[in-house]
């Protein structure tokens, strides 16, 4: 691996994990600690992390929306998310009333539902990009909630989408985030969409979040209140302890609940 490769994947891991300590750098990139040492006071320097007694920890700005170029990785990742969304529509039983959120693992479990139409579901949602999936499946009954549209991120939003929440109820909800910290919890940049989230999970009898391995170790500005149920992720990374989530919920690792 050249330098400027080695230096990008430092920042990539530090700011996937939210904070790495030098060993597992070491480790993970198979070089020598005094390498990874000199490489972080370079990316330093030049404020792409900050450095810590022992490892780096992300800058990354908590309240930062997905950008352009992550989105592109994002599409990278459209596997991960099918496995991660076939071990969810296992979950859903016929005639059950569901919450789907506008996340896009959860859009993918909107087009394996639509594929795999035998059930008969209500499903309510704020996601166009589910209403839209759903126009040519006559077994789902689709409740889109009210509220402005945003065009950007393909769903209704504000006040009213989370008030029209409080008088309904669902047997499940499946929802996305984009942080899953130890201290911290669950995580997403927009608070206007958190309220939305937590409103679902509050009316749910079972709330499962879906999450691929790269929200793990990220902190992002609003926290999700609600305790969820269950979380559905693509892998079981090496180098993670999962005893801290496992001893609040269920975890479900796709790769090998689908071998």
């Amino acid at each position: 691996m050249f330098s400027n490769e080695r230096l990008q994947r430092i920042c990539d891991l530090v700011n996937e994990r939210g904070a790495v300590r030098v060993s597992q750098l070491s480790q993970l990139l198979d070089v020598s600690e005094v390498t990874v040492r000199r490489d972080l006071e370079l990316l330093s320097k030049e404020k792409r992390l900050q450095r810590t007694h022992g490892g780096a920890i992300s800058v990354q700005p908590v309240a930062e929306e997905i950008s352009a170029p992550e989105m592109i990785r994002n599409r990278r990742h459209v596997e991960e998310k099918r496995r991660i969304a076939q071990v969810a529509y296992d979950m859903i039983n016929d005639k059950d009333a569901v919450f789907l959120d506008g996340s896009s693992t959860v859009n993918e479990l909107a087009r394996i539902i639509a594929q795999q139409s035998e059930k008969r579901l209500y499903i309510i949602t704020p996601s166009l990009t589910v209403l839209n999936a759903m126009k040519d499946c006559p077994s789902v009954s689709v409740i889109i909630l009210g509220g402005e549209v945003n065009y950007r991120m393909g769903h209704v939003e504000g006040t009213l989408a989370t008030e029209s929440i409080r008088n309904m109820r669902a047997d499940k909800c499946f929802i996305g985030i984009n942080g899953i910290d130890q201290s911290f919890g669950f995580s997403f940049p927009r608070l206007i969409e958190i309220d939305l989230k937590c409103g679902m999970m509050k009316a749910s009898r079972q709330s499962i979040v879906l999450a691929d391995h790269n929200k793990f170790g990220k902190v992002y500005m609003a926290r999700l209140s609600e305790r969820c149920d269950c979380v559905i992720t693509d892998t079981r990374m090496k180098d993670y302890d999962y005893d801290w989530l496992t001893s609040e919920c269920t975890v479900l690792f796709a790769d090998e609940l689908l071998q």
